[in-house]
């Protein structure tokens, strides 16, 4: 499937980054005009930002066919890796992140007069649609390369090391959205965590919106845990028709990777922001220490996550894996 997705993407992006290049329409970045968008590719002309995504798609061609020929060798492998992570992790912006985890927030927020539905649509546009795709054609790559490196991989550890790993890559990933939603349940609730009085009370219309998304976190936070925890192996008693039955490895470690993907691509977009002097945040957010800086850690956020997820399955899939007392 990953080589079907990439043959399918590199042809199609390969000629709608040669139409973009030369002027064609549907361009979805700003091209340096002021927009909504905070990807690498925004800031730079059309014609360069459909030259590169036509180098990307060539890339990825070239990768998918070796693929369909046989096992990746080492360079390829790395090469599929690399090609990948540009696409999925340092490309996107927090759109993807908004598009998951703002929806239904804001869905709900509509539904209680909270907010406006017209809202809602600005998510769903074709700039969004388009970071998703290049998301998708982003994994499809790593897991190609990714399964050709770990098959030829002689040293696979021991569960014990991975349960150890994952343990601290779990508790970054526990903690940093629970400090995230310490200043977010503190807005809602009236408490000016990290900001001023004054601030608080600017933004005191889109504080619940803060909060949902907060409760999103912490709910993935406590998902999380499950990576190193019995529960997060067996199916538990209320879930009926699989209570007491193994959970299969995948479903966990596949679950935490697709949501770090996005965490850390917000992450780093903040961050790019915050060095070259962007705004964070809502307006006059700058001298606002809670506003932005929960947000700088969403890249370690991200990261710890996937590496709990490889830790978890690592374990789970390792020959000599035994469960834990």
């Amino acid at each position: 499937m990953p080589v079907l997705i990439i043959v399918v993407w590199s042809v199609s992006y390969l000629a709608l980054g040669l139409l973009w290049a030369f002027g064609g329409p549907g361009y979805p970045f700003d091209a340096g005009r002021t927009g909504a968008g905070g990807t690498l590719l925004d800031p730079l002309p059309a014609a360069v930002g459909g030259g590169l995504l036509v180098m990307s798609a060539l890339v990825a061609g070239a990768v998918a066919v070796l693929a369909a020929r046989g096992p990746l060798n080492r360079a390829p492998a790395v090469v599929a890796v690399v090609a990948g992570a540009i696409l999925a992790v340092l490309l996107p912006d927090v759109r993807i992140m908004m598009t998951a985890g703002y929806l239904p927030v804001m869905l709900a927020a509509a539904l209680a007069g909270q907010a406006e539905f017209s809202m809602i649509a600005t998510m769903l546009t074709w700039p969004s649609v388009n970071l998703l795709i290049l998301m998708a054609a982003g994994v499809s790559l790593m897991l190609l390369g990714a399964r050709a490196l770990i098959r030829g991989s002689r040293h696979p550890g021991s569960p014990a090391g991975a349960l150890r790993i994952g343990r601290y890559a779990t508790a970054v990933a526990v903690a940093v959205p629970v400090v995230y939603a310490v200043t977010r349940f503190g807005w809602l609730l009236g408490v000016p965590v990290g900001i001023s009085d004054q601030f608080l009370a600017d933004i005191a219309e889109i504080t619940p919106i803060g909060a949902g998304l907060s409760t999103l976190g912490l709910l993935g936070a406590v998902l999380t845990l499950g990576l190193v925890r019995p529960w997060g192996e067996n199916w538990p008693r209320w879930v009926p028709f699989l209570r007491g039955l193994p959970i299969p490895a995948r479903l966990p470690a596949c679950t935490a990777l697709a949501v770090s993907l996005p965490i850390t691509s917000a992450g780093l977009m903040y961050v790019r922001k915050k060095l070259t002097g962007e705004q964070v945040g809502p307006a006059g957010a700058a001298g606002e220490l809670g506003a932005w800086l929960p947000e700088m850690l969403w890249p370690l956020w991200g990261a710890a996550l996937a590496v709990a997820a490889l830790a978890y399955l690592a374990r789970r899939r390792h020959p000599a894996h035994a469960r834990r007392p």
